[in-house]
């Protein structure tokens, strides 16, 4: 795990796409992270954000791979901790995805035939 220490302001938000695993621990004072199910990120802003308050001291780990935004609660800066996993079988999920691409132009050559039939 790569580990990224941060100072978080208040009004300010630390934003970014943030993958399965990733711990953010809160050190001097309170984070909040606001993120939605990836599943249902099409919908944009009909569906509500997920919000998790990180008291001082604890740590959340993020379920899934999402877009998160970090700020800090209160009228003073917050100190804190974002640890990136690593990866993980990578050059097997690269393989998995390269057959991914290469067998869309037959299914979608698949789909076409059918709907003509």
């Amino acid at each position: 795990m790569q580990a990224i220490r941060q100072c978080f302001y208040p009004g300010q938000l630390n934003a970014g796409h943030r993958r399965a695993g990733t711990q953010v621990v809160a050190i001097d004072g309170v984070l909040r992270l606001t993120c939605r199910d990836p599943a249902l990120d099409w919908l944009l802003n009909v569906t509500s954000p997920v919000v998790v308050d990180i008291q001082e001291g604890t740590c959340h780990v993020l379920p899934n791979d999402t877009f998160v935004e970090i700020e800090a609660v209160g009228s003073s800066a917050v100190n804190g901790l974002v640890n990136v996993p690593g990866r993980q079988y990578a050059f097997i999920a690269a393989i998995g995805r390269a057959f991914a691409w290469l067998g869309y132009p037959v299914r979608a050559g698949a789909q076409r035939s059918d709907q003509q039939r």
